[in-house]
C-alpha cells in the first residue's frame, strides 16, 4: 500500500533553469569558436559533440525524482535508474529541516555532502527537506513539494 508519493523534476527549479540556459549558451559559443578546425570534418564533429552534450543536459531536466512511502519502506528513484530503498524499521528520526543545497551538497539532484558527515540528498529544488536519520547515523534529505504529507505518512511508521 502506498501511503505517499511525490514526483519532482529538476526543470521546476528556477536556479537550475537559468544554469541550463547559461550552459547551453556557453556550449554554443565554445563550439562555434572552436569548431573552425583546419582538418575536414573537425567542425562537424565539434557540433555533433555539442549537440549530444546539450541533449544530455536537457534530458536530465526531465528525469523524475520519485519518492514513495509504502507499508515497509521508503523508495527513492531517479527515472528508475537510481533506486534507494530504506526500510521503515531502519529510520530512527524524521524531521523537516532548512539547509543550503549549494553549500551543503553542491546543488540539487542526487548528491553526497562533503560538509555534512554521512549525508545524501535527493532533491530537485528548494531549501527545506524532510531528513531521515537511519540506524547507522546517516541522514537522507528528501526534497518534496508537500513536506507535511511526507511527514504525516512517516509518522508512527518507522522503527525505534
Amino acid at each position: 500500500m502506498v501511503a505517499f508519493r511525490s514526483r519532482e523534476y529538476l526543470h521546476q527549479n528556477p536556479v537550475a533553469r537559468w544554469l541550463l540556459v547559461g550552459a547551453v549558451l556557453l556550449c554554443g559559443v565554445a563550439f562555434a569558436a572552436g569548431g573552425m578546425g583546419e582538418e575536414p570534418g573537425e567542425s562537424a564533429a565539434a557540433w555533433a559533440t555539442g549537440a549530444v552534450v546539450v541533449a544530455a543536459m536537457i534530458a536530465l531536466f526531465w528525469m523524475p525524482l520519485t519518492i514513495t512511502v509504502e507499508t515497509t519502506h521508503v523508495r527513492v528513484s531517479f527515472a528508475g535508474v537510481v533506486n534507494k530503498v530504506i526500510a521503515l524499521d531502519d529510520i530512527t528520526a524524521v524531521e523537516q529541516r532548512a539547509y543550503r543545497p549549494l553549500k551543503d551538497f553542491g546543488g540539487w539532484g542526487w548528491r553526497w555532502s562533503h560538509r555534512l558527515p554521512n549525508a545524501v540528498a535527493y532533491t530537485t529544488r528548494g531549501t527545506t527537506a524532510v531528513v531521515l536519520t537511519v540506524r547507522d547515523g546517516g541522514q537522507v534529505y528528501l526534497g518534496v513539494d508537500d513536506e507535511a504529507a511526507l511527514l504525516e505518512a512517516l509518522s508512527g511508521r518507522m522503527g525505534a
